[in-house]
């Protein structure tokens, strides 16, 4: 394995600058979420993580995958060297997004009384529900000049509007829930939803793409052929945000909405803070990966050296979230939450296999594999509200973190054998290794923090945690030189 690879190294750029960027937005959302529930309550949390649901849901079927589809589809017309052909190519998805947000906007007021009634039990959030028709047309738009943004990987302008958007979200929110409470969430949704399409449209014009010249006959007939792919995408989005959806709702109704929200507040965690390693890496990962996807040895190679750095870099952040769970429900929103520990920790050992599974499913888009890619995502989902609806009754709560790996540790097989049957993917030695010894040292981190909580298991677990770091730097070394990445920085 070469020192200075240059594939390494792009990697590991991309992750620092898009990561870096994550890192102060999840910075943002960490006061955004502390002033919420400190605010609001866990009730509030409940009502917002639903709402999030129903954009989310909705956002994801309104799309048709032209998210995913538009980025290969822009990366390959990038790769081309034809500027025209790139033009042509954004001025398509730019009339299918617009479609899109209109047609999202729309089906958001038709049902906003049929999802009142399934959330909340009554019809008295249907005002509300159809105000977040303007959220809906707000996020399509931004997925669309987001989309264009990274299939021609500038991921500079991508970091920074990530960061401009969440700021702007903050000054918006906190004020609005300081003001009217509960009252103001509906507000601060949709002027949150405004700024952020603000942003990515401010750095998405900064690109001075030329409009081509087609006509929406043309635009329409030629974006059919990419629906196919986008079809099986919108319908995997669609039902994993359904059951999100469906989880929350559940959980409220079974319980109550505190409990929705401590679910809520350990799903955000696990999804949204420890999935920027995921983000980050994908905003150049996939892009590269759809140029390449034709050449099966190409594929291997780039797919296990991202492997390879997400092991590197995931393994110590979740050994470090499953010894601390408590702590950063406390930090992250208030003690009240603390009692989400035991969810957050089983979905958080969940994440690993997660991690494991993310670059190999990218495959399947990559080779334009819709069916495959649709097939493991219903099995997923599948397996999770299934485990978890059958251990409700004995675990409550907590019963939605055990489904959470459940679920991982059956898709982590399913992946792999989508992946080797397509394409002929297979991990090297090197990674099966690291591996076997990150995955003993995350189980023996999570026996410590779930069962021997005190002085002593602090103290192993602290060991743990530094075994994890030094094996992670010693990895990284053979790959990379920290000096290099310096050196990088000092340029830029």
């Amino acid at each position: 394995m070469e020192k200075k690879s240059s594939s390494y190294n792009q990697i590991l750029k991309s992750t620092s600058i898009f990561g870096g960027s994550q890192i102060l937005v999840i910075l943002i959302g960490v006061i955004r979420n502390k002033m919420i529930a400190v605010l609001l309550g866990p009730a509030g949390v409940g009502i917002i993580g639903i709402y999030n649901s129903v954009i989310e849901m909705i956002r994801s079927a309104g799309g048709l995958g032209m998210d995913t589809t538009g980025v290969k589809e822009i990366a390959e017309a990038e790769s081309s060297g034809d500027r025209e052909i790139l033009y042509k190519t954004a001025t398509r998805f730019n009339k299918w997004f617009r479609t899109m947000a209109f047609s999202g906007a729309l089906a958001c007021l038709i049902f906003s009384y049929p999802i009142s009634i399934w959330a909340f039990e009554d019809g008295s959030f249907t005002l509300y529900i159809a105000c977040l028709s303007v959220c809906v047309f707000l996020a399509i738009l931004t997925m669309g000049r987001s989309s264009i943004l990274q299939g021609m990987r500038r991921i500079p302008e991508m970091a920074k509007s990530a960061i401009l958007g969440s700021l702007s979200g903050l000054l918006i929110s906190i004020p609005a829930y300081l003001l009217f409470g509960l009252d103001g969430i509906l507000p601060a949704f949709v002027f949150s939803s405004l700024l952020s399409f603000l942003c990515v449209e401010f750095y998405y014009r900064k690109l001075h793409l030329g409009k081509s010249d087609i006509s929406n006959k043309e635009a329409f007939e030629s974006g059919l052929k990419t629906l196919k792919l986008g079809l099986f995408i919108v319908v995997a989005g669609f039902i994993g945000t359904a059951s999100m959806f469906f989880i929350k709702t559940f959980v409220a109704r079974s319980i109550d909405m505190d409990a929705a929200g401590l679910f809520q507040s350990a799903w955000v965690i696990t999804n949204i803070y420890l999935s920027l390693i995921l983000r980050s890496m994908g905003s150049d990962f996939f892009p590269r990966l759809s140029a390449i996807a034709n050449e099966g040895e190409k594929v291997r190679k780039l797919v296990n050296e991202q492997s390879y750095i997400i092991l590197i870099v995931a393994s110590p952040i979740i050994i470090g979230m499953l010894l601390f769970a408590d702590f950063a429900l406390s930090v992250l929103y208030t003690s009240e939450f603390g009692y989400a520990d035991a969810v957050l920790r089983w979905q958080v050992l969940g994440t690993f296999f997660k991690v494991l599974c993310w670059p190999v499913a990218f495959i399947m888009l990559a080779k334009n594999k819709g069916v495959a890619f649709l097939a493991t995502e219903i099995i997923f989902y599948l397996v999770y509200l299934l485990s978890g609806y059958l251990l409700f009754p004995k675990y409550g709560l907590e019963a939605t973190g055990i489904g959470y790996l459940i679920a991982y540790i059956v898709y982590l097989p399913v992946v792999f054998l989508a992946g080797k049957t397509i394409s002929g993917f297979t991990w090297d030695s090197n990674i099966i290794k690291m591996t076997a010894i990150n995955l003993l040292l995350v189980v023996a981190a999570f026996y410590i923090a779930q069962y021997y909580a005190g002085e002593h298991g602090l103290l192993s677990g602290a060991g743990i945690l530094a075994i994890s770091l030094v094996y992670a730097y010693v990895k990284l070394k053979k790959v990379f030189s920290i000096s290099e990445l310096q050196d990088w920085f000092r340029k830029k």
